[in-house]
């Protein structure tokens, strides 16, 4: 497993769902400093899939301690569901529906300071936009046709 694996989000196999879209925010795109998960859920068609309960939780964390909680919430008519996510240093799981295993995982908060240097720019910002416990990150997710 390659070190860039180790920082993206991790896809699991699922019968009902498959992710289109898992990005990190870039510092640029993340300014002034979010800690926000945007999660899209469309149906077969492309088409936004409201009522869909989205569960997120905390992988163990080491070297800090903190309430771990079964957060949830259901897509809106547009089939988006935003959470401003706890803002600490670890990792996060994403589950869809009931399901026992997590849809995606590794979510990582976990990581070192990002500047802005927006293209064409030679110096960028001085203070880091992303920062260990302030990422976002975008997730599109779509359920599956009857032919899999």
């Amino acid at each position: 497993m390659s070190e860039e694996d180790l920082i993206e989000p991790k896809v699991n196999p699922n019968p009902t769902w498959k992710v289109n879209k898992k990005e990190r925010l870039s510092a640029c795109d993340n300014r002034p400093g979010l800690k926000k998960i945007y999660v899209r859920v469309l149906d077969d068609k492309g088409e936004g899939l409201q009522g869909v309960r989205v569960r997120f939780d905390t992988e163990p964390s080491k070297g800090i301690a903190y309430d771990h909680m079964n957060i949830w919430g259901l897509t809106d008519e547009n089939g988006y569901l935003e959470w401003d996510h706890l803002g600490v240093p670890t990792r996060y799981l994403l589950w869809m529906e009931d399901d026992e295993t997590p849809l995606v995982e590794n979510i990582r908060t976990d990581l070192g300071n990002e500047y802005c240097q927006p293209s064409g720019t030679i110096l960028g910002g001085w203070r880091p936009v992303n920062r260990p416990g302030i990422y976002s990150y975008r997730l599109d997710i779509q359920r599956k046709g009857a032919g899999g």
